[in-house]
């Protein structure tokens, strides 16, 4: 209760000085004024704090009232119409569902036609009846009636839009401008302004880009604000009776720049409005089809024994609609494994349906079945359940896992053709292109097979990736470059390599996806026999060079590092004579990288390492401290072992 009172005491506070603001500018009557703003406030803080903000409402009105030279009767009708019309304002906009944020169309209108224009009367009607039963209307009472009514309604056009979007917006995430574009605006706006309202011709137009500006870049609180800003503006110029709004009677010329204000500040909110719909829809749309798009692509890869497996999905048209290229991997039968990529002639729901017509005709056709028979299965599956003429590409490989040969026979659809990329960094195509899918009864389908030896990788890739914008530009020679560049990476890699490459959705609106297949290199082990002298170092360091292709660029320059360090540290400090020696072992797997470097010298108990102050040591295992995931020192046989490892791929037996 405490709090209520308290936030009802600001209500009344804040009523009474913007009021004292708006009978400042009376003009023939001191209760009569064109510029109301406690209007707007009132319907916010009704609308947003509930009906039982009213006392406050009542209070603030009647103090204003009654500190000027109307009779207390009369104060006390103004404060009940002024009540009244923002509860019934607020009741009406409840009765309509109104959402004060102001993102939609409707809650604009509901605004100007139930608050602004329907219950602005009301005040009005009591108002005028009010003084005219304690003083005479100079200029009659339809005058000040008109005027009471569109001062009023101009609190509810301008201060209450500014409101409510200032209190339901913050912290404005949404709007595509920036705090120093706002700055630039604002400051832009009040420059045009305080030129243009100091002119006596009607040169107003000229604010008109800044209210586009804020409509588009900032929407709802941008538009608000500027309208503010400008009635600000525009008002207090023609209160001094220098502005283009300028008549004969005072009252009429601060309606006027009213008026203008308001009609361009709704025409920006409207526009602001239609803005943000869109881009709601839009993200809608990028939900809706990023979640249909997931539930067409694999979860994730499965593990092909002896081969590693990439893949990765980039959707085209701002990834607003499903696209139509999709990959998969699967188990046709024990050691007999599928991989297939295609692109579905469209977009939207019917190349969803068609993708998935293609991914589970695939999936059921019989394991003994050749890549040309399959995709001639799912052909007449297209011809037999679509009758939309759409059509697809397909590129389909099937992998024979068993006894380590790794053969693999590809069948081709129409699709860019895969590539084969050997450990020595040599590309080639495999296969023919063959027929579309869906269009011919008998299409012309072949098989091809390859063998997949140690460190080669197979290719997969939608026609996503090669396109450009500009059709000069030879992307299909870049594709081969790197992946030239990567021979010998894992799968991973080299799909990401690809990635990097791949044109965004702003250069081309095709969706793209890429799999890879590779078949693991034999990573060699390394052992070497190091004398105590200062050259081991770059002597060790040649000996690990063969790993470089198979590992990742920076695991091989930290593998340098801690085998320089590692060999240093026992030249330096394990004291061993001319005829003793340091050996070296680095073993590279698919998951790990062990790395142990022993000798017979003076020994050391593993613990913390701190690298001494003064330089003198103690670095070389605080690196292996910070590099490795484990590391230890072993004694035995005479013999002290520093061993560290590091895990290049997650353990699955791991917990």
């Amino acid at each position: 209760m405490l709090r209520l009172n308290i936030w009802r005491v600001a209500l009344a506070l804040a009523y009474f000085g913007t009021a004292k603001l708006g009978l400042g500018l009376a003009e023939s009557t001191q209760s009569v004024t064109a510029i109301w703003p406690p209007t707007g406030l009132a319907l916010v803080a009704l609308v947003l704090g509930g009906r039982r903000m009213w006392p406050a409402i009542a209070v603030g009105a009647f103090a204003a009232n009654a500190t000027t030279d109307v009779p207390v009767y009369s104060a006390l009708g103004i404060a009940a119409g002024n009540t009244l019309e923002a509860v019934v304002g607020a009741s009406l906009l409840a009765w309509v569902g109104f959402r004060p944020t102001l993102r939609r169309l409707r809650d604009v209108f509901a605004l100007v036609a139930l608050a602004a224009i329907l219950s602005t009367t009301i005040s009005a009607t009591i108002g005028v009846a009010s003084v005219s039963l304690g003083d005479s209307l100079p200029d009659g009472t339809w005058s000040a009636w008109r005027v009471w009514w569109l001062g009023d309604m101009g609190g509810d056009l301008l201060v209450a839009p500014f409101l409510f979007v200032a209190i339901t917006h913050w912290p404005y995430r949404e709007a595509p401008g920036r705090a120093l574009e706002a700055v630039a605006l604002i400051g832009g706006l009040v420059v045009a302004g305080l030129i243009v309202f100091a002119q006596s011709i009607p040169v107003g137009y000229v604010t008109f880009p800044f209210f586009i500006w804020a409509a588009l870049r900032f929407l709802q609180p941008g538009a608000t604000t500027a309208a503010l800003v400008t009635a600000a503006l525009a008002v207090a110029y023609t209160a001094g009776g220098e502005s283009q709004f300028v008549l004969a009677s005072e009252d009429d010329s601060l309606l006027l720049a009213q008026t203008f204000s308001a009609v361009v500040g709704l025409s920006a909110l409207i526009l602001a409005t239609v803005m943000g719909q869109r881009g709601q829809g839009e993200r809608a749309a990028r939900k809706l089809a990023h979640t249909l798009q997931a539930e067409l692509l694999p979860p994730q890869l499965p593990e092909i024994p002896q081969m590693e497996t990439a893949a990765w999905y980039r959707a085209g048209m701002r990834e607003q609609e499903v696209g139509g290229d999709f990959y998969d991997a699967f188990e046709a039968a024990p050691g007999h494994w599928v991989a297939v990529i295609g692109d579905v002639c469209g977009k939207g729901p019917e190349a969803a349906s068609l993708t998935a017509l293609a991914r589970y005709t695939l999936r059921a056709v019989d394991e003994r079945s050749e890549p040309s028979e399959a995709l001639r299965m799912l052909n007449a599956a297209i011809l037999a359940q679509r009758d939309d003429q759409r059509f697809m590409t397909v590129a389909l490989a099937h992998v024979d896992a068993n006894g380590g040969a790794h053969a693999v026979t590809v069948s081709n659809g129409g699709h860019p053709l895969p590539l084969i990329v050997r450990a020595d960094g040599e590309v080639s195509e495999v296969g023919a292109p063959g027929t579309l899918l869906g269009i011919y009864p008998d299409p012309r389908l072949a098989n091809h097979s390859v063998e997949m030896g140690p460190g080669d990788a197979l290719v997969l890739f939608t026609d996503g990736l090669s396109e450009r914008r500009d059709a000069a530009e030879e992307h299909t020679e870049r594709i081969w470059e790197t992946l030239r560049s990567t021979a010998g990476a894992n799968a991973a890699r080299i799909a990401e390599s690809l990635k990097r490459i791949a044109p965004t959705d702003r250069e081309v609106a095709d969706d793209v996806a890429v799999l890879v297949l590779r078949r693991p290199a034999e990573r060699p082990v390394v052992t070497v026999e190091l004398d105590p002298v200062p050259e081991s170092a770059a002597r060790a360091r040649a000996a690990i060079a063969p790993l470089q292709r198979a590992l990742a660029p920076d695991v091989f320059a930290n593998l340098r590092l801690l085998v320089t360090e590692l060999v240093t540290n026992s030249v330096r400090h394990a004291r061993l004579r001319r005829d003793e020696s340091i050996h070296l072992l680095v073993a590279a797997s698919p998951r790990v990288l062990r790395v142990e470097v022993s000798d017979p010298g003076v020994g050391f108990e593993q613990g913390t390492p701190r690298p001494a102050l003064d330089g003198s040591g103690g670095f070389g295992l605080y690196i292996a401290d910070r590099l490795a995931d484990r590391w230890g020192v072993d004694s035995e046989d005479g013999r002290t072992s520093v061993w560290l490892e590091k895990q290049l791929e997650p353990d699955p037996d791991a917990p």
